[in-house]
């Protein structure tokens, strides 16, 4: 039961994860070109935000990952 639960919530974490990684912007854009702002104070704040998120998503990639071999092994 708890392996079960521990993969549904490994795959969402790398569906999320997949997500994040893909709407960071590559080394000339900038997150305002894609959403249409043009201050960039908030672009910085919400490239920020993103970043925060995508370390969280992936600190809980690596816990879940961690736990489903230790769990199976």
């Amino acid at each position: 039961m708890l392996t079960a639960i521990l993969v549904v919530v490994h795959i969402v974490v790398s569906l999320v994860l997949l997500v994040l990684i893909l709407m960071h912007s590559g080394k000339d854009a900038g997150m305002a070109s894609s959403t249409g702002f043009s201050f960039a104070s908030q672009a910085s704040v919400m490239e920020r935000n993103l970043t925060r998120y995508t370390i969280i998503a992936g600190v809980v990639f690596f816990i879940t990952t961690f736990l489903l071999a230790w769990r199976l092994a």
